[in-house]
């Protein structure tokens, strides 16, 4: 049973992912570019930041899931409360809260960055970046099993007096996880 519903939960959880077009705050963003394009490998100081940064978002958004309260998260970052788009994946945070039924308890959470890729970044300017993020979070029910999955989801950052801010969350939707598949085998 906890099979099926570890199943049903990734299933879910990758039906639910956003997409690549993020509508971000920047004139220098376009809409048109191909999912993975112009990603690379921070050098190993950025990396250190951007983890960092990912971190606190991850803790954010995943005691935000077990305390079944979205505002944990959308305190600490307000504007991912705007511009939420299910069908686009956008700021979607509230609908991985929402997928557990009441009868489900969670006690804990783990999450990887890095489960299934190395993290990548793309420059926009030099206060504008996106990251790429491809690696699990489950949750750790009340019996002590896990729930959840994968996730495939770019965070745009903005610099704000020196420090990276993550301003819009835009998860993969199923058609962009298998076209970034594919991509990945050619």
């Amino acid at each position: 049973m906890k099979k099926l519903l570890v199943t049903l939960f990734s299933a879910c959880l990758i039906f639910a992912a956003g997409c690549s077009a993020a509508k971000m705050q920047s004139e220098n963003r376009t809409d048109t570019l191909k999912i993975d394009e112009g990603f690379i490998e921070p050098e190993p100081s950025e990396w250190t930041v951007y983890h960092e940064v990912l971190t606190e978002y991850f803790h954010y958004r995943t005691q935000s899931v077990i305390k079944r309260d979205i505002d944990v998260l959308h305190d600490r970052y307000p504007s991912l409360s705007e511009n939420i788009s299910i069908e686009e994946g956008i700021n979607i945070e509230e609908n991985e809260l929402n997928s557990y039924s009441e009868g489900i308890i969670l006690i804990d959470a783990n999450y990887k960055i890095e489960q299934y890729d190395r993290l990548k970044v793309r420059e926009i300017s030099s206060d504008e970046v996106v990251l790429l993020v491809h690696g699990s979070n489950l949750y750790v029910t009340e019996g002590f099993g896990e729930s959840g999955g994968e996730f495939l989801m770019e965070l745009y950052l903005t610099k704000d007096k020196g420090k990276w801010e993550i301003t819009i969350t835009d998860e993969y939707t199923i058609s962009e996880y298998h076209a970034w598949l594919d991509g990945q085998k050619k």
